[in-house]
């Protein structure tokens, strides 16, 4: 365990901008991925909805929520899902 007065080097820098507010005053921010096949990048339009996805094939996945804006909410198409949005 570390001293809290110690200061630990590291190469790995941060983005604050990418961090949620704690403060409770920043908007939700869509998550939906727009990135490629192997990075995420998340579209950061203001969410509006709470989409939870419920899998009906039988087979008992998960279910999903994500957080989504009005214009990734249109385009999110689903194959033998159950989708229920609500309002943030």
């Amino acid at each position: 365990m570390h001293d809290t007065d110690t200061l630990i080097e590291s190469d790995e820098k941060l983005d604050t901008i990418e961090l949620p507010s704690l403060d409770g005053d920043g908007k939700p921010r869509c998550e939906c991925d727009h990135g490629t096949e192997t990075d995420y990048i998340a579209c950061g339009r203001r969410a509006r909805w709470r989409v939870s996805i419920d899998c009906a094939c039988g087979e008992g996945h998960p279910r999903v929520v994500e957080i989504l804006c009005s214009r990734c909410l249109r385009t999110l198409r689903r194959g033998d899902e159950t989708i229920t949005v609500r309002p943030l």
